[in-house]
């Protein structure tokens, strides 16, 4: 019996497991130690998102809504903020992609006035900027000039018109530039009129209330 024991530990069957344990051991080993050093956490991420939307550090009060009020037929709302130079910012995931994709993006809505003192007034849109996508391959042709176009609309916007994606805007719509990826920029544009029918439905209204 010490005989078969000792020819397994020194045979090579032993030494291939005992090496194949040793590279398990020293890989989980260096992927906690990489966990630990890579971890970003959500707080961290979010604060990274406001540094590439203001290109500063501001400070932002959640703004609460239930599941009811963040569905649309044309999107989603996924967060909304107070921030702290009065303005609101939405993040919205717009449907209507290419191969039934989605695009999120962040929606500033510059405003003067407070809901709390029931003198909220919206003065249009001050920025949008990228997010996410799911399953648009040709989103990187849509450049910067698209997200912008959105935000030279205002006196429209608050006459009470949205945004469309129609290569003819009728008289109901404002008509966006093209972005060389009309499905994805649908879901942009999607993405947008639901910030906006949010921000007007559950943010400017209470505060007219």
């Amino acid at each position: 019996m010490k005989e078969k024991l000792k020819a397994f530990f020194t045979g090579t069957a032993f030494r291939c497991v005992a090496v194949l344990l040793g590279i398990v051991l020293v890989s989980g080993a260096l992927l906690a130690i990489f966990n630990d050093l890579l971890f970003v956490s959500a707080e961290e991420r979010f604060n990274r998102t406001l540094a590439k939307i203001y290109g500063k550090t501001v400070s932002t009060t959640v703004v609460e809504f239930t599941p009811e009020e963040a569905g649309y037929s044309g999107g989603t709302v996924n967060a909304a903020y107070l921030v702290d130079d009065g303005n609101y910012l939405v993040q919205t995931t717009g449907n209507g992609g290419y191969s039934n994709g989605t695009v999120t993006l962040w929606t500033v809505l510059s405003c003067e006035g407070s809901r709390e003192n029931g003198d909220l007034v919206w003065k249009g849109i001050e920025k949008v900027v990228y997010e996410s996508n799911e399953k648009q391959s040709y989103i990187s042709k849509i450049k910067s000039k698209f997200y912008a176009s959105f935000t030279v609309h205002n006196d429209e916007l608050l006459a009470g018109k949205k945004f469309t994606a129609a290569a003819i805007a009728d008289s109901e719509g404002i008509f966006t530039l093209s972005a060389g990826a009309s499905r994805s920029s649908a879901a942009i544009v999607n993405a947008v009129n639901t910030a906006i029918d949010f921000f007007t439905a559950h943010i400017l209204k209470e505060a007219e209330a």
